[in-house]
């Protein structure tokens, strides 16, 4: 940056944001003392931030976020009381903030110093700032208990997340109460840090505008309030990698907004509860790792926004609802491996022509593989390992261009393994381990390169893959059509 830039003594505003500027911050710049916005965002300043930056007495805003910068941000800066917005993120600053920082900057409205070092513990003093309204300190090392914050009543962003903060113990969530009295708060994110305790039933009496609560990566224990359910904003929960027990509150059918719920790795028992129609803006729920039992509700086709969609390693029973293969939206993922279904995989999962993923492993499921799902023209993953499946490999299966893995293994499977696999360019992973295959392997595309563990268990297969040997195999064996 040029030095004469440090003699426009009148200079309000100094944005040279988003370049590709290099070395420290210039210290001239503490000459401009008319200054009241500065901009150094998005660039690749390094070093330390220079004290004469203080010299600046009636600077307004002061962004420096996305660059190199090190060392401690100087504590001087926070003595300018004009002060409205500091925006520090996504550098490499460390150590701790100043316990009575907010005390002086009493006009500051927003604070971001997410994705840096800084340690220690949230400041006491920031429970006097009434007009702050954003504060994102996540992605750092704060640890410690979150002061009561009832008194920022502004508050509209509170971002927590990615820290050390609690002590897993009953009195961490404790500042959830204080928050009841913000009512303007938006959004809420507290995800991966150390609280734990039980959430208290207070939660519902938090803003009825939060529209997102990130709870998910805590020691967070108990059952989950139905008084969650009065949190009609909300769009967007995640409770996940918790340790959350009881069931899903039927309160839940109230979120008539949500279109994100995330209750993944808890031990949530009981039903999946008929509520579950009612979100119908949903395109992401994700209830797998838990405890659920139970049928999965018939009316979870009311979802039709619904693009992922998760039961995996729960003790869900009874066959998969045809409502379920109705969804046309879920073009993602559909995930229902690791419980107790029973019954056949039915023709209607033509319907999820754009679904990519699809993983119905390690259940009852019985009866043929549908033809049709040679129509899911998209699929790039689709898994059937450990079922009871019986007949043949669906020639439609030549119509998944794009597949990538396949995995049959563990099933009943008869027939040979078709010549057409070896055409489908993208196959990196194929295993029909464990079936009653018969006939030639397939000798090119995947299969050229291909290891014994992925046909291993089929005794009638022979040839094709080079360290598989079996002399015993017929003449007529060998002759047969794939």
């Amino acid at each position: 940056m040029p030095i004469e830039i440090g003699l426009l003594g009148k200079l309000k505003v100094l944005n040279v944001g988003h370049n590709k500027l290099v070395g420290g911050i210039p210290s001239f710049l503490g000459n401009l003392s008319s200054l009241l916005i500065l901009s150094l965002t998005n660039n690749n300043f390094e070093g330390e931030v220079p004290h004469l930056l203080c010299h600046l007495k009636s600077m307004k805003e002061i962004y420096v976020s996305s660059n190199n910068l090190t060392g401690t941000f100087p504590s001087c800066l926070y003595n300018i009381s004009s002060l409205t917005i500091i925006s520090t993120s996504l550098n490499q600053f460390h150590g701790s903030l100043p316990p009575n920082m907010f005390h002086t900057l009493s006009n500051l409205r927003e604070l971001y110093i997410a994705g840096n070092q800084v340690s220690g513990t949230i400041p006491p003093s920031i429970t006097n700032t009434s007009i702050l309204s954003t504060l994102f300190i996540n992605g750092n090392y704060f640890v410690g208990q979150v002061p009561s914050l009832g008194k920022l009543q502004n508050l509209y962003i509170l971002a927590l997340d990615n820290n050390n903060l609690g002590h897993n113990s009953t009195k961490d969530l404790e500042f959830l109460k204080s928050l009841t009295n913000c009512s303007k708060l938006q959004v809420l994110s507290i995800s991966n840090n150390y609280f734990g305790g039980h959430l208290p039933n207070s939660i519902g009496n938090l803003s009825t505008q939060l529209s997102r609560l990130y709870l998910g990566g805590n020691q967070i224990s108990g059952e989950i309030p139905a008084s969650l359910g009065n949190l009609i904003g909300l769009t967007l929960l995640t409770m996940e990698l918790n340790r959350i027990d009881g069931i899903i509150p039927t309160t839940f059918g109230k979120f008539q907004k949500m279109q994100l719920l995330n209750l993944r790795a808890n031990k949530l028992s009981g039903a999946i509860g008929a509520f579950i129609g009612n979100l119908s803006q949903l395109f992401h729920l994700h209830l797998g790792a838990n405890m659920l039992t139970g049928n999965i509700p018939p009316n979870i086709g009311n979802c039709q926004k619904l693009q992922f969609f998760v039961l995996s390693r729960n003790n869900l029973t009874g066959t998969i609802p045809l409502e379920v293969f109705n969804l046309s939206s879920l073009t993602n993922l559909l995930d229902l491996s690791q419980n107790s279904l029973s019954g056949n995989i039915p023709e209607k999962v033509s319907n999820l022509k754009n679904i990519g993923f699809l993983d119905v492993s390690e259940n009852h499921l019985s009866g043929h593989i549908p033809g049709t799902i040679g129509e899911c023209i998209m699929l790039e993953y689709l898994y059937m390992r450990g079922n009871l499946l019986q007949g043949i490999i669906p020639s439609s299966f030549a119509s998944l261009k794009g597949l990538r893995h396949l995995d049959l293994s563990r099933n009943r499977l008869s027939g040979s393994i078709p010549n057409f696999l070896q055409n489908i360019s993208f196959l990196e992973y194929f295993n029909v381990s464990f079936n009653m295959l018969d006939g030639e392997i397939p000798t090119e595309g995947f299969f050229r390169n291909a290891i014994e563990s992925v046909v291993a268990g089929n005794n009638k297969l022979c040839g094709g893959i080079a360290e598989l040997h079996r002399p015993h195999c017929s003449v007529k064996a060998k002759q047969r059509p794939a």
